[in-house]
């Protein structure tokens, strides 16, 4: 797995399979009070979400990886990155995990079956990238998200929460 630069690098052995979290609970972002006025707005707001080894929402950061997403937080955009932070402070999930399988066992791990006594699963803090997109035009005003594509999401170092 790949981690930021700051972070260390986690490699899966052939007896591991890592399971994504799943999003429980997803409140969409607030489109700001009085950011409309008539004026059509097209704004881009990416954020970090990290989650503990439980699934709960650690942190919450600006993304900017990317030109549609550093224009997100530029001054005009604060508004709407403020919006995002609350809404993603109040997201849930189901922990990630990393399932190790005895070697008598890799066809649950092809399966993606992580039940049984025979598999040892050890649920893990990761890092997950949105993005969120504000449109209004013509008084109708639209929030949208994407997980921002990865190709492996960031398992974070224990030691950082």
């Amino acid at each position: 797995m790949l981690l930021p630069e700051a972070g260390a690098r986690h490699e899966l052995a052939p007896t591991q399979l890592f399971v994504m979290p799943v999003t429980l609970a997803a409140p969409e972002p607030a489109f700001p009070a009085g950011a409309d006025a008539g004026v059509p707005v097209e704004v881009v707001v990416c954020a970090e979400v990290w989650l503990s080894a439980d699934g709960d929402v650690t942190r919450v950061a600006p993304f900017d990886g990317t030109p549609d997403c550093a224009a997100g937080t530029q001054p005009r955009s604060l508004a709407y990155a403020q919006s995002v932070a609350e809404a993603l402070r109040r997201w849930e999930f189901t922990p990630a995990m990393i399932c190790e399988f005895p070697p008598q066992s890799l066809d649950k791990r092809e399966r993606g079956d992580c039940t049984g006594p025979e598999v040892t699963v050890r649920r893990v803090p990761v890092r997950l990238d949105y993005a969120f997109t504000f449109n209004s035009r013509n008084g109708r005003k639209r929030v949208g998200v994407v997980r921002r594509p990865q190709p492996v999401p960031a398992l974070q170092d224990a030691a950082a929460h």
